[in-house]
């Protein structure tokens, strides 16, 4: 594991995805005087308060750095010469952005998978316009390894009436799709244990022609063409998955059983 040197932890804050744990119990089970912020507070996203992001400040006696291990793949370290209020409303003008097309999308680049495939998608420059004040965003790996994105910081802070104003274009939605199908692809291959990418990209496929979409789904998919083989490819067994009128979960579970009784 890796730890944040003092100079780095000076100028850092937290930001942390309320959506993978008790993100303010956490901090002030580690903090008594945190600095902290609700990112969604005072926005149309209040509504949902209960899974904001939070970006916290740690205080000079905080115990938050040496709680790393419990917080590293829930949070994102963001480097920045300005104060807190300054740091919060830029963040909350990202909360959600435009999309080529026209319409806006939520941007969870707060978590740290999120935020890893953002920062590979967008080239210096643009990476600079997104960080505004922030210099440097920092991530950590699975394996404790750090993964760090610079900015020179220099970039005008947004405010929170702001939101909406980064555009993703085409090619930012292109790169961040496919970081996510490799990043699936991966994971899916340790799930069933099977290291022939090409078997699983074909399982991938098969499975989303079929108009499963969840990683869920696909996963008990692939689990299927794992076990059965060629069998998933009879006739009957394909009318089953494509059924209009069952649900995917439906489908998938009368597949299953299909198969387990030895009927096709």
């Amino acid at each position: 594991m890796i730890g944040l040197d003092e100079t780095t932890r000076g100028k850092a804050y937290l930001l942390m995805d309320s959506a993978l744990f008790d993100a303010p119990r956490f901090i002030y089970e580690n903090d008594d005087q945190p600095e902290l912020e609700y990112l969604f507070l005072g926005t149309h996203h209040e509504p949902a308060l209960k899974v904001t992001p939070c970006l916290v400040k740690p205080s000079e006696a905080t115990r938050l750095w040496r709680a790393q291990p419990e917080w590293q793949d829930k949070a994102v370290v963001l480097v920045s010469d300005e104060c807190m209020p300054v740091v919060a409303g830029h963040l909350r003008s990202l909360l959600s952005v435009q999309l080529p097309e026209g319409g806006f999308s939520y941007l969870r680049f707060y978590a740290p998978k999120q935020l890893q495939r953002l920062m590979s998608a967008l080239n210096e420059q643009e990476r600079t316009r997104f960080s505004g004040p922030v210099r440097e965003w920092l991530v950590f790996q699975p394996d404790g390894e750090l993964s760090r994105f610079g900015s020179d910081g220099s970039q005008p802070a947004r405010k929170a009436v702001d939101e909406g104003w980064f555009l993703l274009t085409d090619t930012h939605v292109a790169a961040l799709a496919r970081s996510a199908r490799e990043e699936f692809v991966e994971k899916l291959g340790r799930f069933l244990d099977i290291k022939d990418q090409a078997r699983l990209e074909q399982w991938i496929g098969d499975a989303t022609a079929l108009g499963f979409q969840t990683e869920k789904d696909v996963s008990r998919y692939a689990e299927l063409a794992l076990v059965h083989g060629e069998r998933l490819k009879l006739a009957e067994i394909q009318a089953i998955l494509s059924d209009p009128e069952l649900s995917i979960g439906a489908r998938l579970k009368a597949v299953d059983t299909h198969l387990a009784y030895g009927v096709a």
